[in-house]
């Protein structure tokens, strides 16, 4: 079989891509999605490379099937050490700005 037409079913290291086969679906992210689309509020906890990324991923991708407008903030880029509180909201809110494509509508500085 010619190598073009081999899909990879298993990917070692890095983040898997919103449609991999090899996503292992849990029950976890059924709870989350739901939480979610019923407006609660969530976070989620877990070590380095234990599919964080894909979950959130997969879940933005059925919230946005079912209408949902989603954003996302990663807040390790924002709180640094030696930030204020002042620069550290403004930086939350630019994220927000940003992950919401919003940047013509809203005068966020001000």
């Amino acid at each position: 079989m010619p190598a073009s037409n081999v899909l990879p079913t298993y990917q070692v290291g890095g983040s898997l891509s919103g449609d991999a086969a090899s996503y292992v679906f849990r029950a976890a992210d059924e709870t989350f999605f739901t939480a979610l689309k019923a407006g609660e509020y969530c976070y989620v906890l877990n070590a380095r490379q234990m599919g964080k990324y894909s979950l959130r991923v997969r879940t933005m991708q059925r919230l946005q099937a079912a209408g949902v407008t989603c954003g996302f903030v990663d807040l390790s880029g924002i709180g640094r050490q030696g930030v204020d509180a002042e620069r550290w909201y403004a930086g939350l809110v630019c994220a927000l700005v940003s992950s919401y494509q919003l940047g013509p509508q809203v005068d966020w500085r001000h």
